[in-house]
């Protein structure tokens, strides 16, 4: 798993040193149990698939803010999940990771569709999807992992072309 990074993120591996800032994500009784099950999850993906979450780093502080990642890989298409800590939310680090991860499905992985999906009143992680530039693409259930209640989620993608066409506007509308 490469690292990877933007002006103010780096996307790295997780590791057991950072659990003390994943119990500081949510706030709760149960945090730290919560946040030894993630560093569990992380690990067995890294051992099993060869790859898994990658924690997002702040640069300026060196704090591990949210986590991101492919959830999966088709052929020539991959779903990408982002998580950022709510005392870091609304300052546009969602939008930088998830272009991070775009830029490299479509340049190094070959892929040529992403998407990403969010519970239909994540209004937030919603907006996240359409200022990376990923469109409407519909509702899909998301059946809970204990057999119970589905809920509704909504899809959003976006193909390589018009990512590369995004990028090529925003190079050239930069100061």
């Amino acid at each position: 798993m490469p690292k990877l990074d933007s002006e103010r993120l780096l996307l790295r591996r997780i590791c057991q040193d950072d659990i003390t800032d994943i119990t500081e994500w949510e706030s709760g009784s149960d945090s730290e149990r919560e946040a030894r099950l993630f560093l569990d999850f992380c690990f067995q993906q890294y051992e099993t698939r060869g790859d898994g979450p990658w924690g997002i780093l702040l640069k300026e502080t060196g704090k591990l803010i949210g986590n991101c990642g492919y959830i999966g890989i088709r052929p020539f298409c991959g779903e990408v999940n982002y998580y950022i800590a709510p005392r870091y939310r609304g300052q546009g680090f969602a939008t930088e990771a998830l272009r991070i991860l775009l830029n490299l499905g479509f340049t190094e992985l070959g892929l040529l569709r992403i998407q990403a999906r969010c519970d239909r009143d994540n209004l937030s992680s919603e907006r996240v999807m359409q200022k990376i530039g990923m469109k409407f693409n519909g509702t899909v259930q998301n059946l809970s992992a204990d057999g119970g209640k589905s809920s509704e989620q909504i899809m959003y993608a976006i193909l390589r072309e018009d990512f590369e066409m995004a990028q090529q506007v925003s190079h050239h509308t930069a100061p």
